[in-house]
């Protein structure tokens, strides 16, 4: 009988034992779930405001400061356009797939191209305040603004076509309407300037 119960009182006692010696261990697990934590935004901001730079904590001079990387980084491009810094391109003109659309649209004569200087020259007749010269020129402007939209859907269709075959469809966003704002612009007057005349070879 005393046998039995040291026999059963040992089974009962073991598992209080491991349990006991176990929970030093799982004390001891660091806890790996708040390691890699999302920062909050005030960290993610301080953090960006570290990178940019250390700024004044004034808000009026954070603000003059501000500006001033801002102009700092206008000019930085405005002068990479002019010089042909394609690393200091604005979004608008930076990447392989806009230089591609660019010299798509320079690399031949377009009729789009003489659109506006007709658009300008009707309108600069409406000065002469002549009925007859009036509707003419109201004519022509209403016949170049067809003409532009009908070449400037085909220019979309057709950039956007060889971009996605070059650069994938993410890439083609957007080149349409670049397409047709540079072919509109007089060849003198775009910019970046274009690097292929209008035979497609290189200058």
């Amino acid at each position: 009988m005393f046998r039995r119960r040291s026999a059963d009182q040992a089974v009962a006692d073991a598992p209080a034992e491991t349990a006991t010696s176990s929970r030093p261990t799982a004390d001891r697990t660091p806890d790996r779930s708040k390691a890699g934590a999302t920062p909050s935004r005030r960290e993610a901001e301080a953090a960006r405001k570290v990178r940019l730079g250390a700024m004044p904590s004034d808000p009026k001079e954070r603000r003059r400061a501000e500006r001033t990387v801002r102009n700092e980084s206008y000019q930085r491009q405005r002068d990479a356009i002019k010089s042909g810094d394609a690393r200091n391109y604005p979004a608008r003109d930076f990447g392989p797939a806009r230089a591609f659309v660019r010299d798509y649209v320079d690399g031949r004569l377009r009729l789009i191209e003489f659109l506006m200087p007709i658009v300008v020259m009707a309108w600069a007749t409406l000065v002469l305040r002549s009925a007859v010269i009036y509707a003419y020129a109201s004519f022509v402007m209403e016949f170049v603004v067809l003409v532009g939209i009908v070449l400037g859907v085909l220019l979309n269709v057709r950039v956007k076509r060889a971009v996605r075959e070059r650069f994938g469809e993410a890439e083609a966003r957007g080149t349409g309407f670049y397409a047709f704002s540079r072919a509109a612009m007089p060849r003198f007057l775009r910019q970046p300037r274009p690097t292929v005349d209008f035979r497609g070879n290189p200058k």
